[in-house]
């Protein structure tokens, strides 16, 4: 391919990465939000804890979910400057954000953990939103609705980006050099 086709490429690809970043970053869901606002007792507060959970959970939707490693570089990529602007208007959103996501990460990474991934990610949410203590049924309501975004976001990634098929009879390690 040569220059003008890498060109093209990289524009539709930033194009496309774009059409999924426009998901990760819309408003709360009204029912999450009515939720969580009731057990926050604060609407800002619900809406931020959202927003963060949708932006940890879609980066690591296109982390595992992509056709290849450069997907979830690209999606961090074109939101670093949204978090950057919000951070200058507001260096504490940004500390937040900052926190918030090694938070995200860490609970992803534990291992041997009998609570699935989803539960930890809820527990990171409810825990912003100043619940510390959650009841079952709360964590059960915030661990749907983490599953509720990763569904969605995962079909939009696919929609925006495509959908990853390996042949039935070929191992994916197989398909490597």
């Amino acid at each position: 391919m040569g220059l003008w086709g890498d060109w093209q490429a990289s524009r539709e690809r930033r194009h496309r990465v774009g059409l999924y970043l426009n998901h990760v970053l819309r408003e709360p869901d009204a029912g999450a939000l009515a939720w969580l606002t009731t057990l926050t007792g604060s609407p800002g507060v619900a809406a931020r804890e959202l927003t963060f959970a949708r932006r940890a959970v879609g980066l690591i939707v296109a982390e595992r979910d992509a056709l290849d490693d450069r997907t979830a570089a690209d999606v961090a990529h074109q939101l670093a400057p949204v978090i950057a602007a919000e951070a200058r208007r507001d260096a504490a959103i940004g500390r937040e954000w900052t926190d918030r996501w090694r938070e995200y990460t860490s609970a992803l990474a534990v291992r041997g953990s009998a609570e699935p991934p989803a539960a930890r990610l809820a527990r990171v949410m409810l825990t912003g939103a100043g619940v510390r203590q959650p009841t079952t049924e709360q964590h059960g309501t915030a661990t749907q609705c983490v599953l509720d975004m990763r569904a969605a976001l995962n079909e939009q990634l696919r929609a925006a980006i495509g959908a990853a098929s390996l042949p039935d009879d070929v191992r994916p390690s197989a398909l490597r050099g």
